[in-house]
């Protein structure tokens, strides 16, 4: 889904395309929930899908693009937005001491990029509710993070 069309002034025109598709693609589906480890869940299946759904753009931005000069720092403004958006939602009051939304969002990012790497795009779905675990652990503790990932997010459809 391209974000063109869209009044998005968050978006950078010097990045590649795939990662402000790839942002508003998680935006979308977090402001579908009510619920912040929905959102969350949400969130993290939406651009899960996208990397599924776009496996040459994906490959092609994780893969090949890192051996450019600019990787690095779209790599950094991508986990740092990315972490932004969980601070902006999960009440960081309750996160553990000593974890940190980069560190989940970087973690994540990297297991994603891992399975592009080697080609395993057909594991990636399967991954989904482990890395919902992941991002919710800090803040609800194991039993309701496990909740959560072992449900995955509805999507209600945009007339509701």
């Amino acid at each position: 889904m391209k974000a063109t069309g869209r009044e998005d002034a968050f978006l950078r025109d010097d990045l590649p395309p795939v990662l402000n598709d790839l942002e508003v693609e998680i935006l979308g589906a977090c402001a579908r929930q009510e619920q912040w480890p929905a959102q969350i869940s949400a969130g993290i299946y939406a651009g899960v899908d996208f990397v599924v759904a776009n496996p040459d753009l994906a490959k092609a931005w994780i893969v090949d693009a890192a051996a450019d000069s600019d990787f690095r720092s779209q790599y950094e403004w991508i986990v740092t937005r990315l972490a932004g958006f969980m601070r902006l939602r999960a009440p960081v009051e309750r996160r553990l001491p000593a974890s940190t939304d980069e560190a989940l969002v970087a973690g994540i990012v990297g297991l994603v990029g891992d399975h592009v790497r080697i080609g395993r795009f057909e594991r990636l779905a399967g991954l989904r509710p482990e890395l919902v675990l992941l991002a919710l652990l800090p803040y609800l503790g194991f039993a309701e993070a496990r909740a959560w990932a072992n449900r995955p997010p509805e999507f209600p459809s945009p007339e509701n």
